[in-house]
């Protein structure tokens, strides 16, 4: 311990070094930034591709759908490489994946070549970033688990408020094409060297998880994430129910979210309102779901997981109701802020629920499967959108289908309160 010549410690040599787990949470904030970018980005693309190529809603918003498919599909497996190998070389391939899709799609001339180099290569891309952020954050953090997920989560409100309208202008200034161009090579770039600093868990680093008590013997490195963690396995997970209350609740919040987030640019282009302006309403999302992961982060630790879910899915079923019937800027400008809290509000939740019921053992693994339903449920929006549009040519029906999906949403997460956690806490 350093001292001064009066005998004194040196106040700066008893200063804590920054805890690591804090850089993890800043890699994850940077690849879910170009996620959500990428995935949120495709409802700026919509119309042009259409007007471009002359396809139908359904069959672009399909696209969409296989990607969704792909990326929550592969999340369960993902999420089992995690919990195995790591979340570094997990991140490394995807980075490289989602870039190689992306390039790809900017050379598309047919509708098949897009469900494959986006539905399917950029699916893969995308598969590892939210069960492996997610899971690797939980392993880190004891103490301060809410606050540093809904950091890392708002990341993903971070490139909705900030891709969105960058791909627009750049779209309108350099067409499509270079757009896709230019967003693989962004995200490989920024993907591949932040994944080298991700570490599965403190023990890696011969450290504790934030907040941890001092007690505890930590163990050496080829012991990581194994000595401490408790829990249940994937397959004695599956046999509870309370893991498909939470899939159900997910795939319903997932459906009225992809619905919204694919086609809400056209139903305000369909009503008259100017595409730069359109765009900005995705923006507004995005800083809507930046506070309320923040929000509803932090709150959690002190309300509940359960009760922060349950807030976010009332708040979602009510704007739903409000977009029937918006007409007017203002209303689709508090629309959008009020819905992005919303969404942005339910993801940390995931995470911090499922570690709840079945321990951190298999939270990756489990992560993906919830995850799975999510992206589920989000294709089949996404899809449902475009087909209502092109059998009525309007949207009204698909938004009320959506406010539906809502209200049952509320229903289940009021059930998943009731249930006990698996594990004794």
């Amino acid at each position: 311990m350093a001292a001064n010549e009066n005998g004194k410690q040196n106040p700066a040599s008893t200063r804590k070094p920054l805890f690591y787990g804090w850089v993890i949470v800043a890699s994850f904030v940077m690849m879910l930034v170009m996620q959500a970018g990428i995935m949120y980005s495709y409802g700026v693309f919509f119309k042009h591709l259409t007007a471009d190529f002359g396809w139908s809603r359904a069959a672009t918003s399909g696209v969409h759908s296989l990607f969704m498919l792909t990326h929550g599909g592969l999340a369960v497996y993902m999420g089992w490489l995690v919990d195995r190998v790591g979340p570094a070389k997990i991140m490394a391939f995807c980075g490289f994946a989602a870039g190689l899709g992306l390039v790809l799609s900017s050379r598309i001339t047919a509708l098949w070549q897009f469900y494959l180099t986006y539905g399917l290569i950029v699916g893969v891309g995308l598969s590892g970033h939210y069960a492996t952020a997610m899971s690797t954050t939980a392993r880190w953090f004891i103490k301060r688990r809410g606050l540093a997920l809904g950091i890392v989560t708002s990341g993903i409100g971070l490139g909705t408020l900030i891709l969105f309208p960058v791909v627009e202008r750049f779209i309108t200034a350099y067409g499509w094409s270079m757009a896709y161009l230019v967003l693989g090579i962004a995200a490989a770039a920024v993907t591949i060297p932040a994944a080298l600093f991700l570490k599965r868990d403190p023990a890696q680093k011969q450290l504790r998880p934030y907040g941890e008590e001092t007690t505890v013997q930590i163990p050496n490195a080829s012991q990581a994430g194994h000595s401490r963690e408790t829990g249940m396995a994937l397959k004695a997970a599956a046999r509870h129910k309370q893991l498909w209350m939470l899939f159900a609740v997910y795939f319903l919040f997932n459906f009225c979210l992809q619905m919204v987030m694919i086609h809400l640019v056209n139903y305000a282009t369909d009503m008259g309102i100017d595409s730069l302006i359109a765009a900005t309403f995705i923006s507004i999302i995005g800083i809507g779901s930046f506070s309320g992961r923040l929000f509803m982060g932090t709150v959690s630790d002190r309300i509940g997981s359960s009760n922060a879910l349950l807030i976010c899915c009332i708040a979602l079923m009510a704007t739903l109701v409000w977009l029937i019937f918006s007409s007017q800027l203002w209303m689709f400008y508090l629309f959008a802020i009020v819905f992005g809290f919303a969404y942005g509000g339910e993801v940390p939740q995931m995470p911090v629920l499922i570690g709840q019921h079945f321990g951190l053992r298999a939270v990756a693994a489990l992560v993906g499967v919830v995850l799975f339903g999510a992206t589920l449920g989000g294709a089949m929006g996404a899809w449902v959108g475009g087909e209502v549009f092109d059998v009525t040519n309007n949207y009204q029906l698909a938004f009320i289908i959506a406010a539906i999906g809502g209200f049952f949403a509320v229903v289940l997460t009021l059930a998943v309160k009731t249930v006990k956690p698996v594990m004794k806490q």
